[in-house]
Formats: structure tokens, sequence, C-alpha cells
């Protein structure tokens, strides 16, 4: 019974939240223009209810995507739920069945678009907001322990859109940097998002230190790799170089150096100290042999 009053306290919250309306997102705006041509509210609503237009069904999973903002206004209620009492698909049922149409507004004064909630976007909602990812007791509090509530949720709803299982070592890691971090700072939720995107790619790793320490070395081969790459292009030109049988592969080395400061901010907060930077030991380029690991260099670099 706990489950079903918990469930139908949720999906009314989020029918009211929607019934207000969503405003659509720069990131989501982007998309609408450069995929329908800069379509009015009318428009783009005609082609939705076209099963033979390409983009449409990518378009639905991006407005019904939640985003920061509805998120967070839906935290502080999903925190008053006691542990284990909220079931996702009691949710997705109780929305689909209750929910009207979904109006999107845009912010540029194109209008406002209404789209009929279906099972499959109440389910791709509700999923996205990841309602039954309970954080543990230790990293709660340590978020709670901060002054600004309105911080506080944010950083709530980071740790439980990240993509990482919570393990002895991550909880331990979380806490220490949850502690440190300041609400007024400057660049704190940037470092804080590349941190837990950071622990969802070290998987289950108890070693933390050594992995950002690895991560802060091949960052800066990456530095040095495109500095060399500079200084080769000011000799020669690109053809010359790529006839010579050498990869051009393009570093921001503003975003390098941005990610050796935010693991340094981190070690210091949770490890006591930064990771020392042996020059010597890393002059060497870095390996990139072949597009998967191109891919891979520029990911981690944007």
């Amino acid at each position: 019974m706990t489950e079903k009053r918990c469930a139908a306290r949720i999906a009314a919250d989020l029918q009211e939240i929607l019934a207000r309306g969503l405003d659509l997102s720069a990131e989501t705006v982007r998309f609408i223009d450069s995929t329908f041509a800069h379509p009015s509210a009318a428009e783009l609503s005609a082609l939705l209810t076209d099963d033979a237009v390409p983009e449409r069904d990518s378009l639905l999973e991006l407005l019904f995507s939640p985003d920061e903002a509805l998120q967070i206004e839906l935290e502080g209620r999903l925190d008053l739920q006691p542990p284990g009492a909220l079931s996702a698909e009691e949710v997705i049922a109780r929305l689909t069945a209750g929910a009207p149409a979904v109006r999107f507004r845009f912010p540029d004064g194109r209008g406002v678009l209404q789209v009929a909630m279906t099972a499959p976007l109440a389910r791709r909602l509700v999923l996205g907001l990841g309602i039954e990812r309970r954080l543990p007791a230790c990293v709660a509090e340590a978020v709670a322990e901060h002054e600004s509530a309105g911080w506080a949720r944010r950083v709530r709803v980071m740790i439980r859109s990240a993509r990482f299982e919570f393990t002895p070592a991550s909880q331990e890691f979380l806490c220490a940097l949850i502690a440190k971090l300041n609400p007024t700072g400057d660049g704190e939720h940037a470092c804080l998002a590349f941190a837990l995107e950071l622990l969802a790619e070290f998987g289950g790793s108890s070693d933390l230190y050594a992995a950002l320490a690895a991560r802060k070395k091949w960052l800066a081969r990456a530095l040095l790799h495109g500095q060399r790459l500079r200084e080769q292009l000011a000799r020669s030109n690109v053809e010359t170089l790529l006839s010579q049988g050498q990869r051009l592969t393009w570093v921001d080395e503003a975003a390098a150096l941005r990610q050796m400061g935010w693991i340094d901010r981190v070690c210091v907060a949770v490890f006591g100290h930064d990771v020392p930077v042996d020059r010597d030991g890393w002059r060497e380029a870095v390996d990139v042999d072949g597009l998967p690991d191109i891919a891979d260099l520029v990911r981690r670099l944007t």
C-alpha cells in the first residue's frame, strides 16, 4: 500500500508540473531548428503527427528527456519518500492514465507545442528521472549539510542521474568531495560533474587516486602531443605531414588544462594532495592508433 501511495503522490506532482507547461531547452531548440528548418509551433505539431518523418522519434525522445529544472523541482519531493517505496512502473501507469497533452513553450515567441503523453513517452520521462535510485545515507547526509537547499537539490539530481554504482569506495569518495565543495564557488558544479563522469568510467575501481593520476598523466601527454603538432605545423604544411604518415589529431588544450585542474581540485579535497606532474617521465606523444582512439581523444577533451 505504501508503494501505491508514494507512486500516486509522485505521479500527481509530475502531472502538476507538466500541467504548467515546460520551456524548451536551448539544446532542444537547436535540434528543432537544424532538423526542421526553424518551424513554427503549428508546423512542428503537424510534423510530429506524421509517422513518415524520420526525425520524429528522435525529437519526441528529446522532448521527454527530463531537463535539470524539472528534476530539481521534483527532487525535494522524492527525498521525502521512504526508502524502497517508489515503483517507477506504478508511476508510469498513473502518469499515462491521467496526464493530458504536455505543452512545450518556445523561448522566442513561436508559440506552444502540445504533445500527447503516450505510455512510451511517460516511460522515457519517468525512467529518465531515476526515481528508484536512492542515494546512500552517508552521501545524502553529506549533501544535506550544505546550507543552500537549492544547491543541495541540484547536487542530489546530479548524483541521482550519474551512471555509476554506489560502492564503498565511491561513497567514501563522494562524501569527502561534497564536504569540500563550496556552493558559492565558480565552477563547483562543473567540477562535480567531471568527477561523477570519471566515477562512471572507472567502474568499481577501489583505488580512485591511481585512476585519477592515470587520467592526469594521459591529459599531460595529450597536451604535449598538441604542442608538438603545432611545432610541426609551423615548419611544414598539413599535406607534407600526412604524406609522412602522421596522424593529425587536434587537442583542445584549454579543455585538457581545465580537466587537469579539476583532477587536482578533486584530489586535494578527497586525498589531501594533488597529482604531481613528472614532465620528464611523460615526454612522449599520445598513442593514437586508428579511429576509435581518435574518437576517444575528442570525447575526453570536449
